[in-house]
């Protein structure tokens, strides 16, 4: 493996998975371990790519880096990501006190925070997957079994790490509930009106506060990515901060898993991932 001998090789972290319930025959000598073999490492293949895309092993490619500018020009982009990305507002946490819409018992919860939201719109335009985005054993290392839980991740939207996002591909629209609005310090008056009609399952009309596009920013660096949202600010009582429709999982180009409990998405720099909040 010629890679070895490169001095910028990120080497990862040690498996985490029990030893003993390994493939003791496959070894990987990325990881130097066993478990699966070097040629089936998605972690190194990710790495491979993040090389080649800084100009590390050109002298592997045909494809070379034609500007040699370019790789200074994208380390100072993701230095200038990170300050974008940096939070200056508020952590969001759940919400809680008083009853909800959806009842007092942790069974009816869970099934109204699994409830369909839908709303008629044009379909968005074909996007371009740069990266195969798959998942394996090895992103099961942090997942409780057996679980039939919800996706349920931190992004930071705005200015502010928001807990508690429902992942739903479910729904159609991307949801930020009111209380978590105001707590992340905005307004009423910062809102777009907005005629645009929500339904659930029993068909009844949901009023919509208005409409604000915020950035939302998952993974991490250099892994990372953000895209401008479109939120529909509702005022209903949640056991969620917001939700991740499908217009946002499509903005990333993003594929959820909720037996991985994780969702990817391609960055410049390889697949990214936002690890789910399994509590």
């Amino acid at each position: 493996m010629e890679i070895e001998k490169d001095e910028s090789v990120r080497w990862p972290k040690p498996i985490r998975t029990d030893p003993e319930k390994r493939n003791k025959d496959l070894y990987c000598r990325f990881h130097k371990d066993t478990g699966h073999k070097t040629d089936d490492c998605r972690q190194l293949k990710d790495e491979i790519e993040f090389l080649i895309r800084k100009g590390k092993l050109s002298r592997y490619t045909r494809d070379t880096d034609k500007n040699p500018r370019d790789n200074d020009n994208r380390g100072r982009d993701n230095d200038d990501r990170n300050k974008r990305n940096q939070p200056r507002g508020p952590v969001i946490n759940v919400i809680s006190g008083g009853p909800t819409a959806a009842g007092l018992s942790s069974n009816s919860r869970k099934a109204y925070a699994r409830e369909v939201m839908c709303i008629v719109r044009e379909p968005p335009k074909r996007a371009k997957i740069e990266f195969a985005l798959a998942f394996d054993n090895l992103d099961l290392d942090r997942v409780k079994f057996p679980h039939d839980d919800p996706l349920v991740i931190t992004p930071v939207i705005g200015n502010s790490f928001v807990k508690r996002v429902l992942v739903d591909s479910g729904a159609s629209v991307d949801i930020l509930f009111h209380d978590t609005y105001e707590k992340m310090g905005y307004s009423d008056s910062q809102l777009t009106p907005s005629d645009m009609p929500i339904y659930g399952f029993n068909n009844v009309e949901t009023k919509i506060e208005g409409m604000i596009q915020l950035p939302v920013t998952m993974g991490t660096e250099p892994r990372q990515a953000t895209c401008m949202l479109n939120f529909l600010v509702v005022k209903a009582s949640s056991t969620y901060n917001a939700i991740l429709g499908r217009t946002g999982i499509h903005a990333f180009k993003a594929i959820p898993s909720t037996y991985h409990l994780k969702i990817k998405f391609p960055t410049k720099n390889g697949v990214g991932e936002e690890i789910g909040d399994q509590k």
